[in-house]
């Protein structure tokens, strides 16, 4: 079972849109796939029709008010599933917010460690794929993510602003890896969103290969992004299943298929899918 993490310390980088489109990519490839939305704001559980609140949510799983496993439902996309996120995840770590002792660090706040442990508890054979949506400006929640998860992809947008982020964000990435001491998690690349037909702009290609880091192939812009957020059949909100020969499905496919076997190895496979889009990678 592989657990990534969607995560950036900027909001607005596509982090949600590209971890459900991620999942449905890889579900409808046949893997098995868990969403777990870590966001107060509960976008991805808002995809899918699934705000919840009280015991249904991930924030009750990590109080001790069940487990995670209780709160996973399916959805109605084969092979994949949601533990839905709750505005409660915002203030869960403040003190008073957790009955269980054994849950509390000497400030009474709720452990970082404890959704690793939840995820632990599953077992490695349920899932396929545990796919972490990370909320923006929530540093309890962020630190969580990159202690339960073994690798990270990092969205971002089209802007040199926006990878001005990626500094801070690689540095908590870092600093989770230097606390866990077992090389984990993984930085696996950069994600660009809204490239258009000639690929990234200039600068912005400057400045991603000033890190010297790996990218995905960079997700197509399209205006049926929006067009099918708003579809009434749930499983028509991701693009990758909506409209699958749209420019931005086929660019959500291919970063599966990086995920799943490497980039530099899913762009030999596929030759040209990079090229044209984005310079070819760094590293795979």
């Amino acid at each position: 079972m592989r657990k990534i993490a969607f995560y950036s310390q900027k909001g607005g980088t596509g982090k949600t849109t590209s971890c459900v489109n991620v999942a449905g990519a890889l579900a409808a490839a046949g893997r098995r796939v868990l969403i777990v939305d870590l966001d107060g704001n509960a976008c991805a559980s808002r995809t899918f029709d699934r705000v919840v609140g009280g015991k249904h949510s991930v924030a009750a799983a990590l109080r001790g008010d069940g487990n995670l496993m209780d709160i996973i439902r399916s959805l109605p996309v084969p092979h994949l599933w949601l533990a839905a996120g709750s505005a409660d995840l915002r203030t869960i770590h403040m003190p008073g917010r957790v009955a269980d002792p054994n849950r509390l660090d000497r400030a009474d706040h709720l452990r970082a460690d404890i959704l690793a442990w939840e995820l632990a508890q599953m077992g490695e054979t349920i899932f396929d794929y545990v796919l972490l949506d990370c909320p923006g400006g929530n540093p309890y929640m962020d630190q969580a993510a990159l202690l339960a998860c073994d690798e990270v992809i990092v969205p971002t947008g089209l802007s040199v602003y926006d990878l001005y982020a990626a500094t801070p964000t690689l540095q908590f990435i870092a600093l989770a890896r230097r606390a866990r001491g077992d090389g984990r998690p993984e930085f696996m690349g950069f994600l660009p969103n809204g490239a258009g037909k000639s690929g990234i702009p200039p600068r912005m290609q400057e400045k991603l290969d000033s890190y010297d880091a790996p990218y995905f192939t960079p997700v197509r812009h399209s205006a049926s992004m929006k067009t099918v957020a708003g579809a009434r059949e749930v499983s028509l909100r991701l693009i990758v299943l909506a409209q699958p020969d749209n420019v931005a499905a086929q660019s959500y496919r291919q970063v599966a298929r990086e995920i799943e076997i490497g980039i530099e190895a899913a762009r030999k496979a596929a030759p040209g899918t990079a090229q044209g889009d984005s310079a070819p990678s760094r590293a795979g």
